[in-house]
């Protein structure tokens, strides 16, 4: 335009119309509500704020009246008030009407913006509210307690979720009293208890604010009356979140009086998990190792070995936390008690005393919960080069770990061709379209930390989404490590938490290692031998032997491990669920014919890997204590149920199963055997059918238990094998200990007829 010189050529005036309709619709449309728009000065509505909606244009021009008056008055609590219930009334008027309209209206995303508004609405500061310098958290709705409030302290996070439910019950019920006096008694109790840890802590020194803070709230709340307004229940509710978030955060890691409980036994549990995979690597064999030492409480050399061990993994840890910015002051006294503690280590020496090794147990976990926990999501990670997505970044669910690779591609193709307009569209919606389906699933697990991590997702979006290209390498490079960062120090926070089957490596080649251990040797070596026994069929497609012997080996395999997991008690294991899925692999293969195709080993191997780790790990630790088989095979007092009749019952099952052992030919001996098991199930399930306090369901998996036990024995012929005989032996031994021992202390005893008092 700036060449021209009059008169202008047509030629010229028809490019000029064509650019200027093209560039408004297929340029300057792209700011379309992402240009900021003047702030009238005074704060009064004019028409270029109309929507031409009668109502709506209304409704704003007393918006605009009411947010300039607060300004005038910000002090004026009524006036905050009626903002909020305004502001309230006019978005649910507006969004059902735009909720009609739907996608054109772009309903959801406009829906969003008035949450995000009205939440920083709702908790504005005013004189009510004291958390100055402190940005308003979101209050859940539901009002459920969520793990963004977790303070890591087990017995206080357990009572904030009661506080949780009783604010929402007297929220449900404002007449009720019954809710009313509960909530001022639990949150009374509930300040004493809390006050009594952060007053006498070492490190926290802000008893007198944080009490004051609890009496102000207290007094209030106990001035309530029923019906409780409803006004007065959504400003304790939002108290309570806000108190946590903004005062009890502030203990987090620092009540040294505070004890955690010790598992029993000593084994490193899910729990203590810090989310950084080498970490929570080492913090296991930490546990092996002191496990190791407090039974051999003699030896040098695994006490050598627990010291160099607890040395190394200071040294990694600490090397990785001080990468972290703004912590070394916390920095600093983690390094500290590392070096006091490994100073007691070193002075001690075997034998080790029982004072010391209760010591060393209970400062590990201590100092995990205390410590450790605060550099959870915090570490940095190293940002991988070439940026392609590894296995470090597993989630271990198909879905997410595939959208995660591509999102890995598509942010490393952006970088590499910063002015390709097409691959940043493709990238801003695989970004787009990921959140949502992540965002699905963890919103559904109880307790997460949905709000907390839909931000982090949503701060992402809004930087990204507004750059343009050419991308500048601070925006591609930045990209790169968010997400690098995001997925290992907040996606890996709901790994086994989802409502989604984890999908794990398969082994290549396959062979059976570590990774796979449930712990149960037996179950362990079994597993080991399928393993084998798949490999086995690869190299020998054709032979029809091989494949009966690995599908013979499997359902030995699972008539063992069913055997084993239905003694767990009280619906810990789902066991329909894991012998649903056995007889699921087995139907699925049955009718195979050789020469065995790829595809069904293919799907072998990866069933098995997958069942192991996601249904066969659910009863590691919760199945029954394996007892030793007494030798010679005899009745002790270690099987003593303490009712007379039943302990008189138990030694002859003992002995006639070892006279078996001797004589397994002896028919009428058989007999016998079986008549002594059968009198004495029937006795012992009249005696426990009839008590109150033994449950209904132990009497029920009681009473299978014995039905199970006889369809074996009534199938015997003599000579009886050596294998029913090394079975029953098992079997009776577990059983008192795992299952008859349940009705201890629950059986009706004998009444004494004449009634006189015996030994």
């Amino acid at each position: 335009m700036r060449g021209l010189s009059t008169p202008v050529s047509q030629k010229w005036i028809d490019f000029a119309k064509y650019w200027l309709t093209q560039h408004i619709h297929n340029t300057d449309f792209r700011y379309k509500d992402k240009m900021p728009h003047h702030v009238a000065d005074p704060y009064v509505w004019d028409e270029s704020y109309q929507v031409y909606h009668t109502r709506l244009d209304d409704e704003h021009v007393i918006l605009f009246n009411l947010m300039q008056e607060l300004g005038e008055n910000p002090d004026d609590v009524d006036l905050l008030n009626k903002n909020r219930d305004v502001y309230r009334d006019h978005f649910d008027y507006e969004e059902k009407q735009f909720m009609a309209c739907g996608e054109p209206c772009d309903a959801d995303a406009h829906k969003k913006k008035h949450d995000i508004f009205f939440k920083t609405l709702t908790w504005i500061k005013n004189t009510d509210f004291k958390y100055v310098d402190l940005l308003p958290h979101h209050v859940p709705k539901p009002y459920n307690w969520e793990d963004s409030l977790e303070v890591f302290y087990h017995r206080l996070d357990d009572e904030h979720k009661q506080l949780f439910d009783h604010l929402r019950e007297v929220g449900h019920t404002p007449e009720s009293t019954q809710h009313l006096s509960d909530l001022k008694f639990k949150m009374r109790a509930h300040f004493d208890y809390e006050r009594g840890f952060f007053c006498n802590s070492e490190t926290y020194h802000d008893c007198e604010e944080h009490s004051k803070k609890h009496e102000i709230f207290y007094k209030r709340l106990y001035a309530m009356e029923n019906p409780v307004p409803i006004g007065e229940v959504d400003w304790a509710k939002n108290w309570l979140v806000q108190h946590i978030k903004n005062t009890d955060f502030q203990y987090k890691f620092k009540l040294n009086t505070y004890h955690h409980e010790v598992p029993r036994p000593y084994v490193w549990q899910p729990y203590l998990e810090v989310y950084y995979q080498r970490l929570d690597d080492e913090h296991v064999v930490l546990f092996d190792a002191i496990r190791d030492s407090v039974e051999h409480p003699e030896d040098q050399a695994k006490y050598d070995y627990l010291y160099k061990t607890m040395v190394d993994h200071f040294e990694y840890e600490q090397s990785e936390f001080l990468k972290i910015p703004n912590f070394d002051e916390y920095s600093q006294d983690h390094i500290n008690k590392h070096t006091n503690f490994l100073a007691k280590l070193k002075a001690a020496s075997v034998p080790l005393d029982c004072d010391f090794i209760n010591y060393v147990e209970d400062w590990l976990v201590q100092h995990i919960m205390n410590t450790d926990f605060a550099y959870r999501g915090k570490m940095m990670h190293e940002v991988p080069e070439p940026y392609i997505w590894e296995p470090s970044f597993m989630t271990f669910y198909k879905q997410i770990d595939d959208e995660h690779v591509k999102l890995f591609d598509c942010i490393r193709e952006c970088s590499e061709n910063p002015s390709d307009e097409t691959a940043f569209s493709t990238c801003k919606s695989l970004l787009r379209m990921h959140f949502d389906y992540e965002e699905s699933e963890f919103c559904k697990v109880p307790d997460y930390d949905c709000y907390g991590h839909y931000l982090k997702h949503y701060n992402f979006q809004t930087k990204f989404q507004e750059a343009h290209t050419p991308l500048s390498a601070e925006v591609t490079t930045w990209a790169k490590d968010w997400l690098a960062q995001h997925i290992k120090n907040t996606d890996f926070a709901y790994r086994g938490k989802l409502f989604l089957r984890r999908h794990y490596v398969v082994p290549d080649p396959y062979v059976w290692d570590e990774s796979f251990l449930v712990n149960i040797k037996q179950l362990d070596d079994e597993h080991v031998g399928l393993f084998d026994a798949v490999r086995e069929v690869e190299a020998h497609r054709e032979d029809q032997a091989v494949w009966d012997k690995m599908v013979d080996l499997f359902n030995e395999h699972f008539r063992y491990e069913e055997g084993m997991f239905t003694t767990i008690l009280d619906n810990k294991h789902n066991i329909a669920e894991h012998r649903g899925r056995h007889v699921g692999i087995m139907n699925t293969v049955e009718g195979a014919v050789v020469p065995i195709t790829e595809e069904i080993t293919e799907f072998v191997k990866n069933w098995l890997a997958q069942h192991i780790k996601n249904t066969d790990f659910d009863y590691r630790g919760k199945m029954p204590e394996i007892f030793a088989v007494p030798e010679p095979y005899k009745w002790d007092r270690s099987f003593a149920v303490f009712y007379p009749d039943m302990d008189n019952e138990h030694k002859p099952l003992f002995t006639c199963v070892a006279d078996l052992e001797k004589t397994p030919e002896d028919a009428t001996l058989l007999a016998s055997c079986l008549k002594s098991y059968v009198d004495h199930f029937v006795h012992e399930q009249k005696l426990f059918l009839e008590s109150s306090t033994y449950a209904d369901v132990d009497k029920y998996q009681h009473i299978n238990k014995h039905n199970a036990f006889l369809a074996t024995m009534r199938g015997l012929s003599t000579p009886v094998s050596q294998k029913w005989i090394d079975f029953a032996k098992y079997w009776l031994t577990q059983h008192i200990h795992n299952t008859d021992f349940r009705y201890k202390d629950k059986m009706p005893h004998h009444v004494a007829d004449p009634y006189v008092w015996d030994e």
